[in-house]
């Protein structure tokens, strides 16, 4: 049982770290160069001009999520003997999210054919859609750190770093929602609590699990 779960919990580490890769190749590459804030008309030109780095980018948008659920799915594994009902909300969560930011993701096509004052409108529901993951990108974290802390093989620092990450996704989105004004404040919180999410990748994809631990049963 050590041997399996150190084994989900590095796979689980490696694909955190790859979804966040293709995430930086999407969002800070892809994205950063082609979508002008309240400038439909621009981005447009941007992703015509640059059609090859568009296509890039939905790639690897699509692909990057498709190895997040991959990744939700090894962290099912792994807990799934310290309580199966908070492994499935864990898992329900991530695939929610992920339907949600891919739906949003489409409306960048359709946009394209669209005409500029129609595109202005897709461009803004597409950021809409995007920040409602967030609501989803805060919620999923928290089963997580129930589990964690409800076991004995991942240490507790890991959830209390996990349940940072998750506050500040909370944070992201309402502010977005309730107080506009605010989010580049917390756009900034957001950049220096992205260790909170890596660090506990890194942890297991390095360490995997505690030995000479098993699972608590719930």
């Amino acid at each position: 049982m050590l041997n399996e779960n150190k084994k989900y919990a590095r796979l689980a580490g490696l694909f955190w770290f790859i979804f966040g890769i293709f995430g930086m190749l999407s969002y800070m590459v892809a994205d950063a160069k082609l979508l002008i804030a309240d400038d439909a008309a621009a981005t447009i030109s941007n992703i015509n001009s640059n059609m090859g780095l568009f296509i890039f980018g939905i790639l690897a948008f699509i692909i990057g999520y498709g190895i997040f659920i991959l990744l939700a799915g090894f962290l099912r594994k792994l807990f799934k003997s310290v309580d199966n009902k908070l492994t499935t909300i864990m898992m329900s969560l991530v695939i929610a999210g992920t339907a949600i930011v891919l739906a949003g993701k489409s409306l960048e096509i359709f946009a394209l054919n669209a005409t500029v004052e129609d595109a202005a409108c897709l461009f803004k529901l597409r950021a809409s859609i995007e920040m409602a993951g967030e609501l989803f990108w805060g919620l999923w974290l928290f089963p997580l750190v129930l589990l964690i802390f409800k076991s004995d093989f991942i240490h507790k620092w890991v959830g209390w770093l996990l349940a940072v990450a998750a506050f500040v996704h909370l944070l992201w989105f309402a502010a977005y929602v309730f107080i506009p004004s605010f989010v580049s404040t917390v756009e900034m919180i957001a950049a220096i609590a992205m260790p909170c999410e890596f660090i506990p990748a890194g942890y297991l994809l390095i360490k995997g699990v505690k030995n000479g631990k098993c699972p608590r049963k719930s």
